[in-house]
């Protein structure tokens, strides 16, 4: 990890009137890491990143790069490059000219500077299209045009607000492996803001789940998908059922939870619940089976409400009598060996290694999932 471009955030919020857009956030960012911010629209995440690129001021707190204090700093001083959503190329100039423009105004030689265009160019795989105009290249090698415009100046820290919601799927999937190839080959650090959760567990080393200007968690995208710290996480991140019910009874930090509907759950890692406490805990959704008697315990019965294919697995909808719908990853062989009809009700179950014990607070119970 580089120390040059590490981010370290301290303290930060931002206002505008009443309204706090960044709350009090603390994060570190490691150098020469991928970093993904998640989160609605309106969390806050985007506006964190204007503020480490230079575009909007803390109203409080520090940022700095590097070790060096750039809260107050000039976008150009600061050692960072943003790549806007709308890739905001020059379309009467040639693509060796849009990279090379920040080098231009800078009073770099022409010489001098299309040559460092062409070579970034090049490792963009567009060399070959050095001359042609924006209007002539597809969505997918504009955002590489202006990957290698914001990448020419040779930033410690690659900011990217939602660089990949104007392609379509194919695109989308190269782009995810030449963003991540990029960031191995520079060694630098890059923050990637999305609202895409497949995006950010695919691409980035850390990733931060932001709402309401909070940030809910922080840690690895494999942490942040199996240990969510609460019921907002779990839910906005997909893959897992969020469950209440009370503690019937504890042992050491085993727990037996009766939920809602009735039936009783098995929970390891509880501590400091007393009986009758109300807790929440998830269940990931490709851990369950479907099963053919009611489970004694860490199940439910649940009427299917709704099926989806999805090519490697069957997306079961259960309707159990709660405010949420319960979700099963079904395997697809296990589906068409005995398919399960909408209307049909249905067992499901789960080892107790499937359950997670939510420690923080439920901001959003009526979120609904994303998937």
């Amino acid at each position: 990890m580089s120390e040059a471009s590490r981010i370290d955030i301290r303290g930060v919020s931002k206002l505008y009137g009443p309204v706090k857009a960044v709350n009090n956030v603390d994060l570190v960012i490691e150098g020469g890491s991928y970093c993904c911010m998640i989160g609605p629209s309106g969390c806050g995440k985007t506006t964190l990143l204007r503020m480490i690129a230079g575009h909007e001021e803390p109203s409080s707190g520090v940022i700095s790069i590097g070790g060096q204090d750039v809260t107050h700093a000039r976008t150009g001083n600061r050692g960072t490059a943003l790549m806007f959503q709308n890739y905001a190329l020059f379309p009467h100039l040639s693509l060796t000219d849009n990279v090379a423009f920040s080098l231009r105004v800078k009073g770099e030689a022409s010489d001098s500077r299309r040559a460092k265009a062409r070579e970034m160019l090049e490792r963009v795989q567009l060399g070959h299209l050095a001359d042609r105009l924006p209007s002539e290249l597809s969505g997918g090698q504009q955002q590489r045009v202006a990957l290698a415009r914001a990448l020419i100046t040779n930033p410690k820290v690659l900011l990217l607000d939602e660089p990949l919601s104007a392609l379509d799927e194919f695109l989308r999937l190269r782009m995810r492996v030449e963003l991540k190839r990029l960031q191995n080959e520079l060694g630098i650090t890059f923050i990637h803001v999305t609202h895409t959760q497949p995006e950010a567990i695919a691409l980035a080393d850390q990733v931060v789940v932001m709402d309401h200007g909070l940030i809910e968690q922080a840690a690895s995208p494999r942490e942040i998908y199996n240990h969510p710290h609460s019921p907002y996480v779990a839910r906005f991140m997909g893959g897992q059922n969020v469950i209440s019910g009370r503690v019937e009874s504890t042992s050491g930090e085993a727990a037996v939870v009766l939920g809602a509907d009735g039936h009783r759950h098995a929970l390891n890692g509880i501590s400091g619940q007393k009986p009758g406490a109300e807790v929440k805990f998830s269940v990931r959704r490709d851990r369950i089976q479907v099963v053919d008697q009611p489970a004694a315990m860490n199940g439910l019965t649940g009427k299917v409400i709704n099926t989806e294919y999805q090519g490697t697995f069957v997306k079961l909808a259960l309707d159990t009598g709660t405010r949420e719908e319960f979700i099963i990853y079904l395997p697809d062989e296990a589906w068409f060996a005995r398919p399960i009809e909408v209307g049909q009700t249905v067992h499901a179950a789960w080892d107790m290694a499937a359950t997670h014990y939510l420690r923080g607070s439920n901001n959003s119970a009526g979120m609904p999932l994303e998937d």
